[in-house]
């Protein structure tokens, strides 16, 4: 997970569909990718990154995305892994408390410095390295 937080900070959205969805379980190991890349390179842009951190313009966003995310991850043989599903409602969870303290908090922001350690305690400094297309 730590690798996919670190490819999603970068924008390296080419190893976070081809790589690290299949190790962390959401996609089958051996399933091309090549299709699906550009899908979700545009609803992640858009739907995550370029929101920023306004809670309604957020929210707008990924209500205005999530038919197109439901499209994709029908017609692709997506499974969503248990532990996903707890981690994603625990963000959910302290990013919700940390805007209400905080209408300007960015949870990308604010997880990037964390997860740039992390990678390098587990993956080594080369991990913090962007990729060229």
């Amino acid at each position: 997970m730590t690798k996919a937080i670190v490819h999603l900070l970068l924008k390296d959205f080419d190893s976070l569909v081809s790589e690290d969805a299949k190790e962390m379980g959401f996609l089958p190991q051996d399933f091309d990718t090549s299709e699906l890349k550009p899908l979700l390179t545009k609803i992640l842009t858009v739907g995550l990154i370029d929101s920023g951190s306004d809670l309604r313009k957020r929210k707008r966003k990924l209500l205005e995305i999530s038919n197109e995310l439901n499209e994709v991850f029908f017609q692709y043989p997506f499974s969503v892994p248990p532990f996903f599903a707890l981690v994603t409602r625990g963000l959910g969870l302290l990013e919700g408390i940390a805007l209400s303290g905080d209408p300007e908090f960015d949870i990308f922001r604010a997880s990037a410095p964390y997860a740039r350690r992390r990678a390098v305690a587990l993956l080594g400094s080369h991990s913090l390295v962007q990729r060229k297309a």
